[in-house]
């Protein structure tokens, strides 16, 4: 499972593969997406929205 901070930060940075080649599944808990408003468009929000849809 991950906290808000470190998905938020490696999708500001573009290297959200990053968390996928560390530990292959990411459980990321309801609040935490609530947390990253992935809905709203911030810096990240796109490659988080790309990620979640790619599994």
């Amino acid at each position: 499972m991950s906290n808000t901070s470190p998905i938020l930060n490696l999708a500001i940075v573009n290297q959200l593969i990053l968390l996928h080649q560390q530990f292959g599944e990411i459980l990321v808990p309801n609040a935490v997406l609530d947390e990253l408003k992935v809905s709203e468009e911030r810096s990240g929000s796109q490659a988080i929205r790309d990620a979640i849809s790619s599994g």
